[in-house]
């Protein structure tokens, strides 16, 4: 079980560090929308921006990986995924070329529907 706790920790730090990076957009679009200045704290990254935006998203994370039940959740989720049976690369090769075999099939019928409709459709209106 603490493996799967670990990976669920990592998961909270990406979805940390994927929710600053949206958090520091978002900052720097409201503070250009209202014309509020961005200013540069610590070089050309390091503005005002970035410091709220990392800030929100920080307490945002810290508060949903203290919540009891959505840690709870996270940990039932990373445990039944332990339990998944995944393909092998061979199964993965081989379902890969069913798939592309099965989309090439389905394009030419339906390009071949399109070209009966339009035959027809030129014969109707006399356009041929």
């Amino acid at each position: 079980m603490d493996e799967v706790r670990r990976y669920v920790n990592l998961a909270f730090v990406f979805a940390g560090m994927l929710m600053s990076w949206l958090c520091v957009n978002v900052a720097k679009w409201v503070m250009g929308f209202f014309r509020i200045a961005d200013v540069r704290l610590m070089g050309e990254l390091v503005t005002y921006s970035t410091v709220i935006g990392i800030l929100l998203a920080v307490i945002a994370i810290v508060i949903l990986w203290r919540n009891a039940k959505v840690y709870e959740n996270a940990l039932n989720v990373a445990h039944e995924m332990r339990k998944v049976t995944w393909p092998t690369f061979d199964e993965t090769k081989y379902a890969m070329k069913i798939v592309i075999v099965t989309c090439i099939i389905v394009a030419l019928i339906l390009s071949g529907f399109d070209l009966v409709a339009k035959e027809l459709t030129g014969l109707i209106l006399g356009i041929n």
